[in-house]
């Protein structure tokens, strides 16, 4: 079992938390990862104040989530660092089965529609088997059956996987994740880190990463099409 322990700030902190706790219980798929308990509790304890230099009594809140434990760890230690790399097949299988997960949440959970918002390398978390599967839902939104998007006034979130309209404008939509999608898929093939200094609207500077021979013969448009057949 993980224990994953969060720091304990008013306001957002306690809203990730319940977004997180909600969102995860009752989702059963093998690409989501398994919420098991939960802890939030508040308790007076004695302290040190380093500024009075003495013990006081305060309230102390502990949040704590309690996952299934994930043995090779996140898929961004697997990629970017460790020297042995991926083998082609566990790339397709990788991409795969995030790809299902998120279908999963999309379109096939018991409840609303679920927008992960945050779908970045540290964020997929693999088994003994590289079996992927999504977690920290912390930044999730419920989307009804009939809503296309919403709109959030404080935008957070991964820069360099946000996408474009929700960076600049905090528009939410259903394919948010989408964008966050293929930055991903494009990190698993390449083994290289995006930039993350802006958000490219254009995807130009992606197809240089994938092949630098190709970048004046071909369009973004030509390089999804190919993904999208590698994976059907």
């Amino acid at each position: 079992m993980a224990v994953k322990r969060l720091q304990v700030n008013p306001g957002i902190q306690d809203k990730q938390f319940k977004n997180e706790v909600n969102h995860l219980l009752g989702l059963e798929h093998q690409n989501i990862v398994q919420l098991i308990g939960y802890c939030d509790e508040r308790q007076e304890r004695l302290i040190y104040d380093e500024y009075q230099r003495k013990y006081i009594c305060a309230e102390v809140h502990e949040k704590l989530l309690c996952y299934e434990y994930m043995p090779k760890g996140s898929l961004e230690e697997i990629i970017f660092y460790q020297s042995c790399g991926l083998e082609w097949c566990d790339r397709y299988a990788i991409i795969k089965g995030i790809c299902k997960g998120l279908c999963y949440l999309h379109e096939e959970c018991q409840r609303k529609p679920i927008i992960h918002l945050d779908l970045k390398p540290s964020n997929i978390l693999l088994d003994d088997n590289l079996v992927p599967k999504i977690a920290d839902f912390g930044l999730s939104r419920l989307f009804g059956e009939e809503q296309t998007r919403t709109c959030d006034r404080m935008v957070i979130g991964s820069i360099g996987y946000m996408a474009p309209e929700y960076c600049s404008k905090g528009e939410i939509y259903p394919k948010s994740d989408v964008y966050s999608l293929g930055i991903l898929i494009l990190e698993i093939v390449t083994g290289e880190k995006s930039e993350r200094s802006h958000v490219d609207r254009s995807g130009q500077r992606y197809i240089k990463t994938v092949c630098p021979h190709c970048f004046s013969k071909y369009t973004v448009k030509d390089f999804f099409f190919a993904i999208i057949v590698i994976l059907t």
